[in-house]
């Protein structure tokens, strides 16, 4: 008879082939991490109307906003309310296009995942001024440099003509212009929606003094 002697390094093969991807399980479990479950009840519905009572929204401005946002993005809404004070908030929407049921549970799944909507991010107006006055004096510091390398090539030094003068008193001239602007100009905030669509100002959220109207 044979007798096959197996070394120590088959043994080591096969209990690592046994072992379990334990690593690879945890990060699977975190990457699919559930997220927060928003808590909701239905005050009052009619055909084209329902309001939401959720609690979130009177500790959360946040998750309103993105709310406010989600549902505003739906073109079978036509208008939305959000008061905060009374964690509630009020849908009119297209009757006929779905049926209230189907409009209903459409809904309540963007309460639910209104959490994950990315918001607008909101710009100053003092910001684009200032990029403006700034791309302004980049673009005369370009060109100083341009007639200087010009006149080393031409008169083979540096040298104060016409053009170096005109260029310097521009720039010290929009220096003072960025100075004087930027102190006067309020801190008024502007709110991007789209590539190329503006709003003068952010979402607005219901004041709990305005009349909800059924």
């Amino acid at each position: 008879m044979i007798s096959i002697k197996r070394s120590n390094s088959d043994k080591t093969a096969n209990l690592n082939l046994r072992l379990p991807p334990k690593k690879a399980a945890k990060s699977v479990a975190n990457k699919t991490a559930p997220s927060q479950k928003i808590f909701y009840s239905i005050v009052h519905t009619i055909p084209g109307r329902i309001r939401f009572r959720i609690p979130l929204l009177a500790r959360d401005t946040e998750y309103a906003n993105q709310l406010k946002l989600a549902i505003e993005s739906d073109p079978r809404v036509t208008n939305v309310r959000v008061n905060p004070k009374a964690a509630s908030i009020v849908i009119n929407y297209k009757v006929g296009v779905l049926s209230d049921n189907q409009m209903r549970e459409h809904l309540v799944n963007l309460i639910q995942t209104a959490q994950d909507v990315v918001m607008p991010k909101e710009i100053m107006a003092k910001s684009i001024v200032g990029t403006i006055f700034d791309a302004l004096i980049n673009l005369i510091d370009s060109t100083r440099k341009l007639n200087q390398a010009r006149n080393v090539i031409v008169y083979r030094r540096v040298r104060t003509d016409v053009w170096e003068r005109i260029l310097s008193t521009s720039r010290s001239i929009i220096k003072r212009l960025k100075s004087a602007t930027m102190f006067v100009l309020p801190n008024k905030r502007w709110r991007l929606r789209g590539n190329d669509e503006v709003n003068s100002q952010p979402l607005k959220l219901k004041s709990a003094s305005e009349p909800d109207l059924v």
